[in-house]
């Protein structure tokens, strides 16, 4: 049972990792996340329910807003979820080359 938690954490700590890379590599994600964070900050009422779990009434804005900023979540889940593929490529590569399924020249 341990080796499971240890392993849920290394495997936690190495995706965390690989989502904090794109903030410092990947421009498209840099931009994503700006535009999110701006329009947190613009629209307190959206903050609120979505960091707070309030119930609110929106205006028209705020609901275009609140479409939009469900996109860009979208956007991000999708570059994270590709670097989150491509770490586990990498990873079993190393795993097959380890126990030998994978040999080199």
């Amino acid at each position: 049972m341990d080796e499971i938690r240890l392993y849920e954490m290394y495997l936690n700590e190495a995706i965390e990792e690989r989502k904090a890379g794109l903030i410092n590599k990947n421009t498209e994600y840099q931009k994503l996340r700006e535009k999110f964070n701006d329009i947190m900050n613009k629209y307190p009422n959206l903050q609120l329910i979505l960091e707070e779990n309030r119930q609110m009434i929106l205006d028209e804005t705020e609901c275009k807003m609140l479409q939009k900023l469900v996109a860009i979540y979208m956007d991000i889940c999708d570059l994270e979820e590709k670097e989150i593929f491509l770490l586990g490529g990498k990873e079993m590569f190393y795993y097959l080359k380890d126990t030998g399924v994978i040999k080199e020249k």
